[in-house]
């Protein structure tokens, strides 16, 4: 019966059938295949059960601090921060891209808020400046996957929930990881620029202009270390760091910056809505796949599969990394997760990988598919920004996924990178 079903879900998801519906049709039939038809009045009891989780609730708080801070146009503050740092390096407003997207990742948690949020401001700066579209699309992809690495990260919350995983600990595990990416990157962009000639900024900013740009910024980058050092405090949980956020980026738009209308308000909590609404059906729908898949006993079977080809966990991290990039390449993360923790979770933590550490390589692994085709949809953010076509970026990415796959490996068999924070703070 397995076969079938996962035969047509790659059908259901060829067809073009949005992921929520793939998922939720995929478990039906199961039952109906199963002719375990009084399953099927549970359905809508699993959907809420799937939901009825209290950390959770910390997604749509993140998604509207987010929105809040971009309407306030304090993504435009961070951009002229990062140029005050790094503007005259090499590859000046390319290294601006991975710096602003470091800084944002604090705020929004999301690659593609990321890339929806500053995209089309460093996009049209490049552009301007004379780098080639295409390159800079590509590498603001690129940069947006630091996002979802550091705190506050949507992907680690919902991995955290479902594992039953100190959040904090998530949170600090993907710090080093993602900080090392934004270096790499603009590793890698100061080799290209010399290649290539991209341009930098050559004139000196006053000391009067740097000091202003960070004020400026300050303001911004005082909301990650609210969250993290709330949560890492005792101060309040996950959830309650996220309401604490939107309160937080209310108060500056409105208050301080004054670039935030109660006008303003109705349409970002109806976008708002609308992303959360789309993050919890799938979070629903999967849930229904995931305890059919456990009625199947199918976490057992693969578990002994994987342990049959090797039990050599390094062996096993690498056989698991091209499962999680290959799904990531065509389901969306978040129902990825709840399918796919629970079953390679234990697999991994009984051949003693610490479960922080494989939550951060899973999490890398599914965030890597957002900026690859065919589904990739940070790369359809940046089509719909610049209109070149999805197959012009994702060339321009070819270097970038070299790099993906470089800091991949780095992450997954260097754990210490992962877990030296968690352990200095105690979490583990």
């Amino acid at each position: 019966m397995i076969s079938i079903v996962i035969g047509a879900f790659f059908v259901f998801l060829v067809m073009g059938i949005p992921i929520t519906f793939v998922l939720g049709l995929t478990a039906t039939l199961a039952f109906l295949i199963r002719q375990d038809l009084i399953f099927l009045s549970l359905i809508p009891q699993r959907m809420f059960s799937g939901l009825s989780i209290f950390t959770i609730m910390a997604i749509p708080f993140f998604f509207l601090a987010a929105e809040l801070m971009s309407k306030s146009r304090i993504t435009d503050d961070l951009v002229r921060f990062a140029d005050a740092l790094v503007g005259r390096l090499k590859g000046g407003l390319a290294q601006v891209n991975i710096l602003a997207s470091a800084f944002f990742a604090g705020i929004s948690g999301s690659a593609i808020a990321d890339v929806a949020g500053l995209g089309s401001i460093e996009i049209k700066a490049m552009t301007k400046a004379g780098y080639p579209k295409p390159f800079s699309a590509a590498l603001t992809v690129a940069s947006s996957l630091i996002g979802p690495m550091i705190p506050p990260s949507i992907i680690m919350v919902l991995y955290g929930s479902i594992m039953q995983v100190s959040i904090a600990a998530m949170f600090l595990g993907g710090l080093l990881p993602g900080l090392l990416l934004a270096l790499m990157l603009m590793a890698m962009v100061h080799f290209m620029a010399d290649r290539h000639g991209f341009p930098r900024r050559e004139e000196k900013l006053s000391r009067q202009e740097f000091m202003q740009a960070t004020r400026n910024a300050l303001l911004a980058l005082f909301m990650p270390g609210i969250i993290l050092g709330g949560i890492l405090g005792g101060i309040f949980t996950p959830t309650e760091a996220a309401a604490v956020a939107v309160l937080y980026a209310f108060l500056i738009g409105t208050f301080v910056k004054r670039t935030l209308r109660l006008a303003d308000l109705a349409p970002i909590l109806l976008k708002v809505a609308v992303m959360t609404s789309v993050v919890f059906m799938v979070l629903a729908t999967a849930n229904i796949l995931a305890w059919i898949i456990g009625l199947e006993r199918l976490p057992e079977a693969i578990a002994k599969g994987l342990l049959h080809i090797t039990e050599n966990p390094y062996l096993l991290l690498l056989l698991v990394n091209g499962l999680l990039i290959l799904v990531g390449m065509f389901m969306d993360i978040g129902a990825a997760v709840i399918v796919l923790a629970p079953i390679l979770g234990p697999v991994m933590v009984s051949q003693g990988v610490d479960p922080v550490h494989f939550g951060i390589v899973m999490s890398l692994n599914l965030v890597i598919g957002l900026s690859t085709p065919p589904v990739g949809p940070c790369l359809f953010v940046a089509a719909s920004i610049t209109g070149l076509r999805i197959e012009t970026i994702s060339r321009a990415m070819l270097p970038f996924y070299s790099l993906q796959v470089a800091f991949l490996l780095v992450v997954t068999y260097f754990p210490a990178l992962t877990l030296w924070l968690p352990r200095l703070f105690g979490y583990i």
